[in-house]
């Protein structure tokens, strides 16, 4: 049963692109760091229906219980110190069983 969890990002505007893009990208690659992470996309919204959220993040976890662990790795602890630079507001996040 994955779990899916999903974040969106209201990134202010005046964030360095470059920065920007460097979180993107690592938020893309966390399947290779990360190994229970079955997969994770991350982009910049294409409509203007998402209020301030302009990225939004979906990351497919194996198990449920592995929430946890992926909260506390490296790897993507060290992608939230670059996220935290970027945001303009909080970030706004859900997680839900996919069986269901």
């Amino acid at each position: 049963m994955p779990l899916i969890h999903i974040v969106l990002l209201p990134v202010k505007a005046d964030a360095p692109q470059d920065l920007v893009d460097q979180v993107v990208s690592e938020l893309n690659q966390l399947k290779t760091h990360i190994p229970f992470v079955s997969s994770s996309r991350c982009g910049k919204t294409v409509t203007q229906r998402g209020k301030q959220y302009t990225h939004a993040l979906v990351v497919e976890l194996e198990k449920p219980d592995q929430l946890s662990l992926y909260r506390d790795h490296p790897v993507h602890q060290a992608v939230l110190q670059k996220i935290k630079l970027i945001l303009g507001e909080e970030s706004l996040a859900m997680d839900f069983d996919s069986a269901h």
